[in-house]
């Protein structure tokens, strides 16, 4: 069981912190992302200012259950290094395990998922344009400064993700597929070679958990959040996270739009041919650990509302792996997906 601060304490810690607050009422909202390690305050004071403006502040308490979160002060400076636009930190109590960082509000790239698409795509086009910019640090030409990350996505990574897949969506949600052709399945020439393939790449830095809900949009401008996980890793992986996003209503035409937008703009040099093959193995890939984690959160720690997105995952790694082509076997497992899953 994750314990954090109570709002009263961070209050308090946030007042000492920052003596401009005054004495003043605040509201305080507690934004809870315990499957994170991690659980955000929003402090907002009222200004009795003629113009009616705000004081407002987050503070995010974390464990280092997930060592990642450590790392958060150091990737967030890296980043602005870059010029990539991220909240700022404005204070820390390292005792506390306690950060201050801008509020950027509240608004995620998945809540336009109504809105036309010529304003989402403009939205996600400055997003991919901020991670296109990370991209740019290919491993082969690492500078000095780079902060401590995660280790990088290897063959023994791609491999977990996986078995994640299996261990905690498979096993639970395809009753009419039996162990034995699940094993085969898991163990077999396909997916062993779809590891391969990824692994054979060349790495440049990537965001790892880059899907609508980690950008902000603030202003008709975007933001990326939850970047601590940042490690070496395929381009094609993030970008695959977000055009693939189970979380948001995006058509197949607009994921090959959004592509397209990329590889112009990465301009690499290479075919276009052989971009969108590595994107499609990242998308099989990404969407086996998604639906891993749909399983692990929703069944095993108790966040039944991450269940809701598991149809439209599926759908999408139908697409992905089945449809082009990257891991037709796994047909047969998602034929076997309980209806009401």
């Amino acid at each position: 069981m994750v314990h954090f601060l109570p709002a009263t304490d961070v209050e308090s810690l946030t007042r000492q912190k920052f003596p401009e607050f005054g004495n003043d009422p605040i509201d305080l909202e507690t934004i809870d992302r315990a499957g994170s390690g991690r659980c955000f305050y929003r402090l907002c004071e009222k200004d009795h200012a003629d113009d009616g403006s705000e004081r407002r502040i987050m503070a995010m308490n974390y464990t280092l259950d997930r060592p990642e979160n450590g790392r958060f002060v150091a990737i967030t400076k890296f980043l602005q290094s870059l010029e990539i636009r991220v909240p700022g930190i404005r204070g820390e109590d390292e005792d506390q395990q306690l950060l201050w960082v801008e509020d950027l509000g509240s608004q995620h790239l998945s809540d336009f998922s109504g809105h036309d698409w010529d304003y989402r795509r403009l939205l996600y086009q400055h997003a991919l344009m901020a991670v296109a910019a990370l991209h740019q640090v290919a491993e082969e030409n690492a500078p000095n400064e780079l902060p401590d990350m995660e280790g990088g996505f290897d063959e023994g990574l791609y491999r977990w993700e996986q078995g994640y897949f299996f261990d905690n969506f498979v096993a639970n949600f395809c009753p009419g597929l039996d162990g034995e052709t699940a094993d085969e399945i898991r163990n077999g020439t396909e997916l062993r070679e779809l590891c391969e393939a990824l692994t054979r790449e060349p790495r440049a830095l990537i965001h790892r958990d880059f899907q609508s809900s980690n950008v902000m949009v603030q202003r008709g401008r975007t933001w990326l959040i939850d970047y601590q996980g940042m490690r070496w890793g395929l381009p094609e992986y993030d970008i695959a996270s977000l055009i693939y996003d189970p979380y948001v209503s995006i058509s197949k035409a607009h994921r090959d739009d959004l592509a397209t937008y990329y590889f112009d703009l990465r301009k690499t040099g290479e075919s276009r041919e052989l971009f969108e093959k590595r994107l499609h193995r990242c998308g099989a890939q990404r969407l086996m650990q998604a639906l891993g984690a749909y399983g692990n959160l929703g069944l095993n720690m108790g966040k039944s509302e991450f269940l809701q997105h598991i149809p439209v995952a599926v759908e999408r790694l139908r697409e992905a792996a089945v449809e082009r082509g990257v891991a037709p076997g796994l047909q047969v497992v998602l034929d076997s997906v309980e209806p009401n899953a």
